[in-house]
């Protein structure tokens, strides 16, 4: 008569985990359809956006999806004395976060744990047992409540994306096993369409440009590969993610350079965008006959490639035939053409 209570009890707790198991089930299936239509989206930002953009619309993304009230991410090296930030934005946070993290850099507990595991998104709970000075005054200064923190290592790299999603105040919820996993999966994901979006499609022309985004220290960020399968024997002893001279002495000089020694146009510009993340574009291109023009030489040589006469072209331009007939000797010279069918060429190639 005693073993039916048990019996019951036994079956209650049965479909008790039968039920849990269903609910979890279907949760997570709601979750891959979630994280999905996530990827699917991104790539498609990615078509029409920079890298730059593109982390930014996905970061937004996540909060509403896993549920955050703010963000820092951006390019980091956590090197075994310190972590050194690259490249750095934040999401519903004050352009004061990145000097207060600074303070307490050698106290974060997220970074000593993405260090130990990079592999598993590491939290930190302002509740919690493991505490430091530095992480409780963050916390405080910006009502933060639960942190975690994912970052896609990329090996033989200086620089690997993170993501530190951040839920403010007192009653805000533990993350859950299923969510940090989707955040881990998601910065991973993020990492490899900012990576293409970064990366100009390969095509047979010989002066197709290559661009990359690099820190302002001259740390390459995306679009290393890219450079060096088109322009790496250049620069044979270029070894590391570090711009070489030639090309780390420019990025902070924006504009267009012409690098004659090595037959290429570089031309730097700051990335700009809202959620800047202080990242600079530097783009590569072979040197071509249409470069050595000055700018009124190619705008005479654009009309006289379009089949206008020297009269036309002089008409214009404002100017007298003979000045046309002068820069068209000085074009001929310098592209090393002989007639408007050869320079029509050039200029095609040129542009």
């Amino acid at each position: 008569m005693t073993r039916y209570p048990v019996r019951r009890t036994l079956e209650r707790k049965r479909r008790g985990a039968d039920h849990a198991r269903l609910v979890c089930g279907e949760h997570m299936q709601n979750s891959l359809r979630q994280f999905s239509g996530f990827v699917g989206d991104m790539h498609e930002v990615a078509r029409h956006s920079d890298a730059q953009g593109l982390a930014s619309w996905a970061v937004g993304r996540l909060s509403d999806t896993v549920g955050f009230d703010c963000a820092w991410y951006g390019w980091a090296q956590l090197r075994d004395e310190d972590v050194q930030i690259h490249a750095q934005c934040s999401h519903n946070l004050t352009e004061a976060y990145y000097d207060s993290w600074c303070e307490i850099a050698e106290e974060d507990l997220l970074a000593a744990a993405v260090r130990e595991n990079p592999m598993q998104t590491a939290v930190y709970d302002r509740r919690g047992k493991v505490q430091t000075d530095g992480m409780i005054s963050l916390a405080d200064s910006y009502g933060i409540n639960k942190m975690a923190t994912a970052m896609h290592a990329r090996q033989g790299r200086t620089a690997s994306f993170y993501l530190s999603s951040y839920r403010a105040g007192p009653q805000s919820r533990s993350w859950s096993a299923e969510e940090l996993d989707y955040l881990k999966c998601a910065v991973d994901q993020l990492s490899s369409a900012m990576k293409v979006a970064s990366a100009e499609p390969v095509h047979q022309n010989d002066n197709h440009a290559r661009s990359i985004l690099v820190s302002e220290e001259g740390i390459v960020i995306l679009g290393l590969q890219s450079l060096l399968a088109r322009f790496g024997f250049l620069w044979p002893e270029w070894q590391s993610d570090r711009l070489p001279e030639h090309l780390g002495n420019l990025i902070h000089i924006p504009g267009e350079h012409v690098l004659v020694d090595r037959q290429l146009i570089v031309h730097c510009s700051p990335v700009g965008g809202l959620n800047n993340m202080g990242l600079l574009q530097l783009t590569v291109r072979r040197l071509t006959k249409f470069d050595l023009l000055t700018q009124r030489e190619r705008e005479v040589a654009g009309l006289l490639a379009q089949g206008s006469s020297h009269k036309e072209a002089a008409r214009i331009l404002g100017v007298a035939p003979a000045t046309i007939r002068n820069q068209t000797q000085s074009i001929y010279s310098k592209m090393g053409v002989t007639s408007r069918v050869e320079l029509a060429l050039e200029v095609k190639t040129g542009e």
